[in-house]
Protein backbone atom coordinates (compact mmCIF):
# COMPACT_ATOMS: atom_id res chain seq x y z
CA UNK A 1 0.00 0.00 0.00
CA UNK A 2 2.66 2.15 0.96
CA UNK A 3 4.72 1.41 -2.50
CA UNK A 4 1.17 2.10 -4.38
CA UNK A 5 1.47 5.52 -2.97
CA UNK A 6 4.72 6.61 -2.98
CA UNK A 7 4.67 5.26 -6.69
CA UNK A 8 1.78 7.65 -7.36
CA UNK A 9 3.15 10.63 -5.42
CA UNK A 10 6.12 10.14 -7.95
CA UNK A 11 4.33 9.60 -11.21
CA UNK A 12 2.44 13.52 -10.21
CA UNK A 13 5.57 14.79 -9.63
CA UNK A 14 6.76 13.47 -12.54
CA UNK A 15 4.04 14.91 -14.62
CA UNK A 16 3.66 18.15 -13.54
CA UNK A 17 7.33 18.41 -14.09
CA UNK A 18 6.40 17.48 -17.79
CA UNK A 19 3.74 19.86 -17.68
CA UNK A 20 5.88 22.94 -17.06
CA UNK A 21 8.79 21.85 -19.31
CA UNK A 22 6.25 21.11 -22.02
CA UNK A 23 5.11 24.73 -21.37
CA UNK A 24 8.50 26.39 -21.41
CA UNK A 25 8.98 25.05 -24.90
CA UNK A 26 5.69 25.92 -26.07
CA UNK A 27 4.90 22.54 -27.01
CA UNK A 28 1.49 22.76 -25.22
CA UNK A 29 1.12 26.62 -26.46
CA UNK A 30 -1.97 25.53 -29.16
CA UNK A 31 -3.34 23.18 -26.25
CA UNK A 32 -3.31 25.95 -23.65
CA UNK A 33 -4.79 28.80 -26.22
CA UNK A 34 -7.60 26.47 -27.07
CA UNK A 35 -8.76 25.34 -23.22
CA UNK A 36 -8.32 29.42 -22.74
CA UNK A 37 -10.58 30.58 -25.04
CA UNK A 38 -13.01 27.86 -24.02
CA UNK A 39 -12.87 28.45 -20.30
CA UNK A 40 -12.95 32.31 -21.04
CA UNK A 41 -16.54 32.92 -22.07
CA UNK A 42 -17.42 31.22 -18.45
CA UNK A 43 -15.28 32.74 -16.70
CA UNK A 44 -15.99 36.10 -17.78
CA UNK A 45 -19.74 35.26 -16.98
CA UNK A 46 -18.67 33.68 -13.35
CA UNK A 47 -17.11 37.13 -12.59
CA UNK A 48 -20.05 39.14 -13.91
CA UNK A 49 -22.22 37.66 -12.14
CA UNK A 50 -20.37 37.39 -8.82
CA UNK A 51 -20.05 41.38 -9.37
CA UNK A 52 -23.56 41.75 -10.21
CA UNK A 53 -24.92 39.30 -7.06
CA UNK A 54 -21.88 41.56 -5.01
CA UNK A 55 -23.26 44.93 -5.65
CA UNK A 56 -27.17 43.99 -5.50
CA UNK A 57 -26.24 42.62 -1.89
CA UNK A 58 -24.36 45.49 -0.72
CA UNK A 59 -26.84 48.07 -2.30
CA UNK A 60 -29.75 45.82 -0.42
CA UNK A 61 -28.14 46.14 2.32
CA UNK A 62 -27.17 49.80 1.91
CA UNK A 63 -30.57 50.32 1.27
CA UNK A 64 -31.91 48.57 4.49
CA UNK A 65 -29.65 50.29 6.75
CA UNK A 66 -30.70 53.65 4.56
CA UNK A 67 -34.49 52.71 5.81
CA UNK A 68 -33.41 51.94 9.48
CA UNK A 69 -31.20 55.27 10.01
CA UNK A 70 -34.41 57.35 8.17
CA UNK A 71 -36.80 55.21 10.43
CA UNK A 72 -34.57 56.16 13.82
CA UNK A 73 -34.36 59.39 12.47
CA UNK A 74 -38.32 60.03 12.05
CA UNK A 75 -38.70 58.53 16.07
CA UNK A 76 -36.15 60.71 17.29
CA UNK A 77 -38.20 63.74 15.54
CA UNK A 78 -41.15 62.74 17.08
CA UNK A 79 -39.48 62.88 20.37
CA UNK A 80 -37.80 65.56 20.35
CA UNK A 81 -41.02 67.33 18.66
CA UNK A 82 -43.26 65.71 21.78
CA UNK A 83 -40.80 67.28 24.11
CA UNK A 84 -40.86 70.40 22.71
CA UNK A 85 -44.65 70.62 22.80
CA UNK A 86 -44.77 69.54 26.45
CA UNK A 87 -42.18 72.22 26.89
CA UNK A 88 -44.15 75.04 25.09
CA UNK A 89 -46.91 73.74 27.58
CA UNK A 90 -45.83 73.81 30.75
CA UNK A 91 -43.79 77.64 29.59
CA UNK A 92 -47.24 79.12 28.56
CA UNK A 93 -49.04 77.53 32.43
CA UNK A 94 -45.97 79.17 33.88
CA UNK A 95 -46.33 82.21 32.12
CA UNK A 96 -49.96 82.15 33.15
CA UNK A 97 -49.18 81.64 36.90
CA UNK A 98 -46.65 84.16 37.22
CA UNK A 99 -49.44 86.69 35.35
CA UNK A 100 -52.66 85.37 37.90
CA UNK A 101 -50.21 84.70 40.72
CA UNK A 102 -49.60 88.39 42.13
CA UNK A 103 -53.95 89.57 41.25
CA UNK A 104 -55.09 86.37 42.98
CA UNK A 105 -52.64 86.67 46.10
CA UNK A 106 -52.95 90.53 46.57
CA UNK A 107 -57.07 89.91 46.77
CA UNK A 108 -57.17 86.53 48.79
CA UNK A 109 -58.88 84.33 46.25
CA UNK A 110 -59.53 80.22 46.14
CA UNK A 111 -58.78 80.25 42.56
CA UNK A 112 -58.71 76.94 40.17
CA UNK A 113 -56.65 77.01 37.04
CA UNK A 114 -57.96 74.95 34.43
CA UNK A 115 -57.01 74.53 30.28
CA UNK A 116 -59.45 75.04 28.01
CA UNK A 117 -60.37 72.00 26.38
CA UNK A 118 -62.91 72.85 23.65
CA UNK A 119 -65.08 75.68 22.55
CA UNK A 120 -69.00 76.09 20.86
CA UNK A 121 -69.24 74.02 17.66
CA UNK A 122 -72.55 75.22 16.54
CA UNK A 123 -71.88 79.35 16.68
CA UNK A 124 -74.87 79.71 18.79
CA UNK A 125 -72.91 80.80 21.72
CA UNK A 126 -69.66 82.55 22.63
CA UNK A 127 -68.17 79.85 25.18
CA UNK A 128 -65.65 77.48 25.74
CA UNK A 129 -65.26 74.02 27.87
CA UNK A 130 -62.50 73.90 30.37
CA UNK A 131 -61.25 71.00 32.26
CA UNK A 132 -62.58 71.21 35.71
CA UNK A 133 -66.04 70.89 37.27
CA UNK A 134 -67.42 70.35 40.52
CA UNK A 135 -65.07 67.80 41.71
CA UNK A 136 -62.58 70.79 41.73
CA UNK A 137 -65.33 73.13 43.30
CA UNK A 138 -66.43 74.68 40.42
CA UNK A 139 -70.04 76.29 40.54
CA UNK A 140 -72.67 78.18 37.97
CA UNK A 141 -72.08 81.84 38.16
CA UNK A 142 -68.20 82.04 39.01
CA UNK A 143 -65.94 84.38 37.16
CA UNK A 144 -63.26 83.38 34.80
CA UNK A 145 -60.07 85.21 34.52
CA UNK A 146 -57.45 85.07 31.18
CA UNK A 147 -53.71 86.75 31.59
CA UNK A 148 -53.51 89.72 33.84
CA UNK A 149 -56.40 88.65 35.58
CA UNK A 150 -59.18 89.87 33.13
CA UNK A 151 -62.55 89.25 33.12
CA UNK A 152 -63.42 86.77 29.87
CA UNK A 153 -67.07 85.08 31.40
CA UNK A 154 -69.05 83.42 33.90
CA UNK A 155 -69.68 79.48 34.63
CA UNK A 156 -72.89 78.65 33.23
CA UNK A 157 -72.99 74.82 33.09
CA UNK A 158 -70.61 72.54 35.48
CA UNK A 159 -70.53 68.45 35.33
CA UNK A 160 -68.12 66.54 37.65
CA UNK A 161 -64.97 66.72 35.52
CA UNK A 162 -65.71 69.91 33.03
CA UNK A 163 -67.61 73.27 32.84
CA UNK A 164 -68.84 75.64 30.48
CA UNK A 165 -68.11 79.12 30.21
CA UNK A 166 -70.17 81.93 28.65
CA UNK A 167 -67.67 84.44 27.49
CA UNK A 168 -68.21 88.07 28.22
CA UNK A 169 -68.78 89.04 24.55
CA UNK A 170 -71.91 86.31 23.96
CA UNK A 171 -75.17 88.43 23.47
CA UNK A 172 -76.51 86.50 26.96
CA UNK A 173 -73.92 87.31 28.75
CA UNK A 174 -74.55 90.17 31.60
CA UNK A 175 -71.83 91.31 34.31
CA UNK A 176 -73.01 94.13 36.99
CA UNK A 177 -69.87 96.29 36.60
CA UNK A 178 -69.13 100.14 37.66
CA UNK A 179 -66.61 102.43 36.00
CA UNK A 180 -63.39 103.75 37.81
CA UNK A 181 -63.97 107.41 37.93
CA UNK A 182 -65.17 109.19 40.84
CA UNK A 183 -68.66 108.98 40.26
CA UNK A 184 -68.07 105.04 40.73
CA UNK A 185 -70.87 105.22 38.28
CA UNK A 186 -72.46 101.46 37.70
CA UNK A 187 -73.97 99.62 34.90
CA UNK A 188 -74.40 96.32 33.05
CA UNK A 189 -71.57 95.13 30.78
CA UNK A 190 -73.56 93.15 27.90
CA UNK A 191 -71.90 91.07 24.75
CA UNK A 192 -72.70 92.22 21.55
CA UNK A 193 -73.41 88.48 19.71
CA UNK A 194 -69.58 87.88 19.45
CA UNK A 195 -68.38 91.34 18.41
CA UNK A 196 -67.32 93.19 21.15
CA UNK A 197 -68.59 94.46 24.80
CA UNK A 198 -71.14 97.23 25.51
CA UNK A 199 -71.49 99.01 29.53
CA UNK A 200 -75.37 99.92 28.97
CA UNK A 201 -77.77 101.36 31.72
CA UNK A 202 -75.72 103.96 32.50
CA UNK A 203 -77.70 107.38 34.57
CA UNK A 204 -76.98 110.14 32.08
CA UNK A 205 -76.21 112.48 34.53
CA UNK A 206 -72.81 110.45 34.67
CA UNK A 207 -69.55 111.72 33.28
CA UNK A 208 -68.26 108.91 31.64
CA UNK A 209 -64.89 109.32 29.38
CA UNK A 210 -63.06 107.00 27.03
CA UNK A 211 -59.69 104.89 28.68
CA UNK A 212 -61.87 105.04 32.15
CA UNK A 213 -61.42 101.60 33.49
CA UNK A 214 -64.70 99.12 33.24
CA UNK A 215 -64.57 96.63 36.55
CA UNK A 216 -66.34 94.33 38.35
CA UNK A 217 -69.04 96.20 40.83
CA UNK A 218 -69.43 93.03 43.19
CA UNK A 219 -73.13 92.91 43.15
CA UNK A 220 -73.63 89.80 41.94
CA UNK A 221 -73.07 86.56 44.01
CA UNK A 222 -69.80 84.61 43.42
CA UNK A 223 -68.04 87.85 41.64
CA UNK A 224 -66.17 89.81 43.74
CA UNK A 225 -65.44 93.64 42.81
CA UNK A 226 -62.57 94.84 41.21
CA UNK A 227 -62.03 92.58 38.47
CA UNK A 228 -61.26 94.47 35.38
CA UNK A 229 -63.51 94.03 32.13
CA UNK A 230 -61.64 96.77 29.90
CA UNK A 231 -61.46 100.07 29.03
CA UNK A 232 -63.82 102.38 27.41
CA UNK A 233 -62.92 103.37 24.23
CA UNK A 234 -66.38 104.86 22.88
CA UNK A 235 -69.28 106.73 24.72
CA UNK A 236 -72.70 107.09 23.15
CA UNK A 237 -75.10 109.72 24.90
CA UNK A 238 -78.35 109.82 22.47
CA UNK A 239 -80.30 113.04 23.07
CA UNK A 240 -84.03 111.01 23.40
CA UNK A 241 -82.33 107.56 25.38
CA UNK A 242 -82.50 107.32 29.44
CA UNK A 243 -79.03 106.46 29.53
CA UNK A 244 -75.77 106.39 28.53
CA UNK A 245 -73.95 103.51 26.85
CA UNK A 246 -70.21 102.95 25.81
CA UNK A 247 -68.33 100.54 23.78
CA UNK A 248 -65.40 98.40 25.81
CA UNK A 249 -62.22 97.30 24.53
CA UNK A 250 -61.00 94.17 26.64
CA UNK A 251 -56.95 93.36 26.02
CA UNK A 252 -57.80 89.73 25.82
CA UNK A 253 -58.39 88.29 22.27
CA UNK A 254 -61.27 85.98 23.61
CA UNK A 255 -60.84 83.48 20.84
CA UNK A 256 -57.30 82.66 21.58
CA UNK A 257 -57.39 81.07 25.46
CA UNK A 258 -56.33 78.91 26.11
CA UNK A 259 -55.67 79.10 30.12
CA UNK A 260 -58.03 80.46 32.44
CA UNK A 261 -58.24 80.97 36.28
CA UNK A 262 -61.75 80.25 37.67
CA UNK A 263 -62.10 82.21 41.57
CA UNK A 264 -63.97 79.96 43.89
CA UNK A 265 -64.02 82.30 46.48
CA UNK A 266 -62.61 85.39 48.22
CA UNK A 267 -60.83 84.24 51.75
CA UNK A 268 -61.52 86.30 54.71
CA UNK A 269 -58.72 87.32 57.07
CA UNK A 270 -59.61 86.96 60.35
Amino acid sequence: MLKKSSKLILITVVTILLLFFLHYIRVLSPLENLIVSTTKPIFHGVYKTSNWIGENYLDYQSRQRLLQENKQLKDDLVTLLREKSQYLVEKEENEFLRSQLKVLQDNNYEYEIARVIGKNVDNTQNSLVIDKGTKNNILVGQPVLAEQGILVGKIIKVTKNSAMVLLINDDLSKVAAKIQNDAKTIGIVEGEYGLGIKMRLIPKIELVKETDIVVTSGLEKYVPPNLIIGQIDNVVDQPEALFQEASINSIVDLSKVTLVNVIIEKIEND
